[in-house]
This record gives structure tokens, sequence and C-alpha cells, in this order.
């Protein structure tokens, strides 16, 4: 893939995921996609490792059941070939509290014919803990 090319397909993935366009990131995702997010999974159930579309899917149909995705604006966006990292800041609400969660999220993507096939996910886990249980974790 051309750095265009995966620039687009980046590019749309984004779109897809800030409207929850279930159908547009199912296109972008590709059948043996090799996926994960770093959180911890008690509290951010979509996050671990997941294997395949279909799994992905069903993470981040969980995502959008917990969370309404308010903002996913990206700070940082950088395409080498077919391969892609982004720093966004994301916004969420929790659906059960109404809480605001606000985090900022580093991406890696490996993409191939306009299709991620590798992403790994990283966040301030702590930071978005203390914000999803509403105090602050005394240590």
């Amino acid at each position: 893939m051309t750095k265009e090319t995966t620039r687009t397909a980046l590019d749309d993935l984004m779109d897809a995921f800030q409207c929850g366009d279930h159908e547009r990131l199912a296109s972008r995702y590709d059948d043996d996609i090799d996926w994960l997010f770093h959180a911890p999974v008690s509290l951010f159930p979509f996050a671990g490792a997941r294997r395949g579309r279909n799994e992905v899917l069903a993470s981040l149909a969980v995502l959008y059941q917990s969370f309404s995705v308010t903002r996913h604006e990206t700070q940082v966006a950088l395409v080498d070939g077919d391969r892609a990292a982004t720093i966004a800041d994301v916004h969420v609400v929790q659906r059960a509290t109404g809480r605001v969660i606000r985090s900022r999220i580093a991406s890696f993507y490996r993409f191939r014919a306009g299709r991620v096939v590798e992403y790994r996910g990283f966040t301030d886990s702590f930071d978005s803990a203390e914000q999803i249980l509403g105090y602050e974790i005394d240590l």
C-alpha cells in the first residue's frame, strides 16, 4: 500500500469510529485482524486481545453499548507505507453513570488492501480507571 492509500483508509476508519458506523468499521478490518487494546478488562470489557473481524466487532459493540463516543480528535497521525500511528483525544460518556471519560489514546496500525490487519492501542489506563470509578485511587 502507498502512503496515500493507507492515509485514506486510516481517515475513513477514524471517521467511522467517531460516528459509530458499524458497517464502515467492519469493512476496514481484515477477516484475520490481530487486535489488542491495553486497558484493565474488568473496567473496560472491550479491551484486551481479539483475533478476527468478528471478535473485534463484538468487542466494539460492547464499547458502544457501554459508552457514547462524543469526541475522537486525532492530534497526530503518521503514515509510512502500510503502517500508521495516531495520538487522539477521546471523550466518551459512560452510559451507566453519565460520567465523561477523557483519554489520550496512542494507536498503531498495519494495513493490507485498505484493511487493518494489526492494531495496538494504549492509553493511561490508571487515569481512565479513576475516571470510570469516580474517585482517585490511593496507593
